[in-house]
């Protein structure tokens, strides 16, 4: 309650700082497009504060209540984010200005008010609103037209292992739909579907989380995803979300496993081949190799996660082959299970959506908040001959957008060393 009441107040106060920004700027303006904009500012930022507080502050009021919920996980980042942006370069500049007045005070001298230092002053203001502007559009990109803004990654590897007949391999990997959260929006994932077929992969994974809570959100989506074409085949895993993750105290070993096996079914439908704790064997001119999908396996301290996924399980009575592949949903898997204690060449996981928000420059860097909750949240990884790709998934979850990552698709090509 304390926290609550101080994030509350902090809030407002950063408002009012934001807003000093914008009465620097707008200080020479004729008199009522200043007063315009300074009162539209004011009025629309605490309104978004206002009623994003009364709705969280009501949650169990409004938390059936789909709209309201998005408008309040929506309103509450985007105005935080922006209004937090402009605060922290205005603050840059004050404590500029504060360690310059510091210092001639110090050495005695006359501090003369000029031109200069409004200058400097409607300087940082304007950058500050600048940064906010670019923070707001990108938030507003991102939750209307950013989360359909799909990307087509490559992700290159070679292997001393590969059998030459499999030299050139193409896997498309998809995963973390949600189709939950997409409401029947069919448009936009019917885009998706062509772009991968136009991809001509020899076969597709999907890596998990098909829905939110339960199987029926996948139900309308059949028609969809069985008009996706590999080569060769379709193959598919389960996610945490699709034994029914999230919903708390209502799940039951049974109603899991119920929700898991819909999930499953309807997979099937769309003309994958489920890999619950099971392995096939992918043949082509007479050479072969192993691919095993396990259940969902993901590590937290809390214990939040399901842990169905066995490789041992999974990979038992497999034959000899000098190359696999694993489908596991969770990179945690990879690191607690699967790295240096299993012989998997490359393993194919999701969850953790990049975060959904981040900020990335291709093949320079990229920075997301899921970096702190994971070691490894997107892209790809090697420790010595074994290879981790995390994939950003497609779908969105608790927040309806994606801001700075893009739903991605992977184009995996293996080639023989």
């Amino acid at each position: 309650m304390i926290v609550r009441t101080l994030i509350t107040f902090a809030t407002s106060f950063l408002i009012l700082y934001a807003y000093r920004a914008l009465h620097i700027v707008t200080k020479k303006w004729s008199k009522l497009p200043r007063r315009f904009t300074r009162i539209a500012f004011l009025v629309l930022t605490f309104f978004v504060y206002i009623t994003t507080t009364y709705i969280s502050v009501n949650f169990e009021t409004y938390k059936d209540t789909e709209a309201l919920m998005n408008y309040t996980i929506v309103g509450a980042i985007t105005l935080s984010v922006t209004v937090l942006s402009i605060c922290i370069i205005q603050l840059i500049g004050d404590l500029i200005l504060l360690f310059r007045y510091l210092k001639f005070r110090a050495k005695n001298k006359e501090i003369v008010s000029g031109g200069n230092e409004m200058t400097r002053r409607t300087f940082v203001s304007k950058m500050a609103l600048a940064v906010g502007g670019v923070m707001l559009g990108s938030f507003l990109w991102g939750t209307t037209k950013g989360k359909y803004g799909w990307r087509v990654l490559k992700n290159k590897l070679s292997f001393d292992n590969l059998p030459a007949s499999f030299d050139g391999l193409k896997i498309v990997q998809i995963s973390d739909l949600h189709l939950g959260s997409f409401q029947n929006n069919f448009e936009p994932l019917q885009e998706a579907v062509e772009m991968i077929n136009e991809l001509e992969a020899d076969y597709i994974v999907f890596t998990g989380d098909l829905v939110n809570e339960t199987y029926t959100e996948a139900e309308p989506w059949i028609n969809v995803f069985r008009k996706l074409k590999a080569k060769k085949d379709k193959y598919a895993i389960l996610g945490n979300h699709d034994y029914g993750w999230g919903r708390g105290h209502e799940m039951t070993p049974e109603s899991k496993q119920t929700i898991s096996r819909g999930v499953a079914a309807i997979a099937e439908k769309m003309d994958f081949k489920m890999l619950l704790n099971e392995h096939t064997i992918l043949e082509q001119d007479g050479e072969k190799i192993g691919l095993v999908g396990v259940e969902n396996w993901g590590y937290s301290p809390q214990g939040w996660f399901p842990t169905e996924g066995d490789y041992t399980k999974a990979s038992q009575d497999m034959e000899d082959v000098p190359f696999k592949i694993l489908l596991s949903h969770d990179p945690t898997h990879w690191d607690h299970k699967i790295m240096g204690k299993e012989n998997v060449d490359l393993t194919l996981a999701g969850h953790t959506h990049g975060g959904q928000m981040g900020i990335a420059i291709p093949g320079l860097f990229e920075i997301s908040a899921a970096k702190f909750f994971y070691d490894r949240y997107a892209g790809a990884y090697k420790e010595g001959k074994q290879h981790l790709y995390v994939n950003r998934g497609m779908g969105f979850l608790i927040f309806p957008g994606r801001v700075g990552m893009p739903p991605e698709i992977t184009l995996h090509t293996l080639n023989k060393a």
